[in-house]
């Protein structure tokens, strides 16, 4: 360390992340770490991510707790020197000043959760089974908080396949694969009945994620402010078929590309031919953009993101294929990083390898745009373009849809 104390705070991922969760410290007070341990999962409004050591180092004070949520620049730890003695790593704590000023070491404990009912005394987490070793195999990576948690659920970490960095097991991980029953005894969450629900009618309440929060303020706000608007046209893609048959002839399956990376590229050369429809609403003005970034939406477990496939006017459909593989890989993993989501200029959600016709979407803001894409069925494709009236009027968005279609149907050429 270039320092003897150093303050480990929340990181800042985008210019939109206000707050993070710690959902799991992966470093135990007085331990040493190295540079690029892990040392603690942070999940934001979008994504769960380990923090890595930036430098060699012994985590002396551990300053806020799991599960609390703490803004940006908050201090969540303290690092130093085994010669700097507890008063001055107190001192150092007491001084500290975080970005946000709402923020004091002091008020750590009210702000990390709402008070809680306690749990019924009948309650009781399950022991672990004294079939499991006391610590984890030698050949598993997994970290300290999900082994204590497989213990409990008495989960079998070596059939467990690992989503954090390094081929490293989370808590996440063990929870996804422990027995529903158990898991629900673990955390106390065994529901209880809605004042609203009939007694005899057995349900249990699932605490939103930080994710599901988001996307309901998002989509609500979304409603409530931009003024949606929707036109709906039939894509003839009998050449887009063939097109892609050709792309794919004697490609395996995991090369091929896919009738939305398609969509994604005429969509992209459509928007280069009408930039008044590949914009951002501001209530200072309309940013309108040179190049074609295409939101992509992509459902998960934890909910609905929209990793973006940047500059795909200037990408072959190959390209675009593999940017959708990766980025989808990366956002099924719970890996994706700020950069791969936030931005965007127009947005495509497809439905149509569900076997759904058509439908509509919630516009993205700050977006004017998303198409909705059904199934092709009889060399057709029907879509139906959401629109914010704000910046985009009627005429705009059928003349676009119109070059769209004529895309479409001269697929050879694209």
């Amino acid at each position: 360390m270039s320092k003897k104390i150093e303050a480990l705070t929340m990181p800042k991922w985008g210019i939109e992340m206000e707050e993070g969760k710690l959902i799991e410290w992966l470093v135990e007070e007085g331990a040493k770490f190295s540079k690029g341990d892990p040392l603690l999962v942070v999940e934001t409004d979008k994504i769960s991510n380990e923090i890595e050591a930036e430098f060699d180092g012994l985590c002396r004070k551990k300053i806020v707790e799991v599960d609390g949520t703490y803004p940006v620049g908050a201090l969540l730890a303290v690092f130093a020197d085994e010669d700097v003695a507890d008063d001055d790593v107190d001192k150092f704590i007491n001084d500290f000043v975080p970005v946000d000023s709402s923020f004091s070491p002091e008020s750590a404990v009210s702000e990390k959760k709402p008070e809680e009912k306690p749990a019924p005394a009948a309650k009781e987490k399950p022991k672990a089974s004294g079939d499991l070793p006391s610590s984890p195999p030698e050949n598993v990576n997994i970290s300290p908080k999900a082994w204590e948690v497989a213990l409990e659920l008495e989960v079998d970490v070596t059939t467990i396949t690992p989503s954090g960095r390094r081929g490293r097991i989370s808590v996440q991980d063990v929870e996804q694969v422990a027995d529903p029953a158990k898991l629900a005894a673990y955390k106390g969450e065994e529901g209880e009945a809605s004042p609203t629900q009939p007694s005899d009618n057995p349900s249990e309440l699932i605490p939103h994620s930080g994710m599901r929060k988001v996307i309901a303020e998002r989509t609500t706000t979304s409603k409530n402010t931009a003024p949606h608007f929707y036109l709906n046209v039939d894509l003839d893609a009998k050449k887009l078929s063939a097109k892609r048959e050709k792309l794919n002839k004697g490609k395996d399956k995991k090369e091929k590309v896919s009738v939305n990376d398609l969509i994604i590229k005429c969509v992209a050369t459509a928007l280069t031919k009408h930039p008044e429809v590949n914009i951002n609403w501001s209530d200072d003005g309309i940013l309108q953009f040179k190049n074609t970034d295409i939101s992509i939406a992509v459902a998960t477990d934890a909910g609905l993101i929209t990793p973006i496939v940047k500059k795909a006017n200037e990408k072959s459909v190959e390209e675009i294929s593999s940017d959708v593989k990766r980025l989808s890989d990366l956002a099924h993993s719970n890996k994706l990083m700020p950069e791969d989501y936030q931005g965007g200029t127009f947005s495509i959600s497809n439905l149509g390898m569900l076997g759904i016709k058509s439908f509509t979407a919630v516009i993205n803001p700050p977006q004017c745009g998303i198409l909705a894409v059904g199934k092709l069925e009889d060399d057709k494709i029907s879509v139906t373009m959401s629109c914010d009236h704000r910046g985009i009027d009627g005429a705009v968005g059928a003349r676009f849809l119109q070059t769209l279609s004529d895309i479409v149907s001269k697929a050879e050429s694209i």
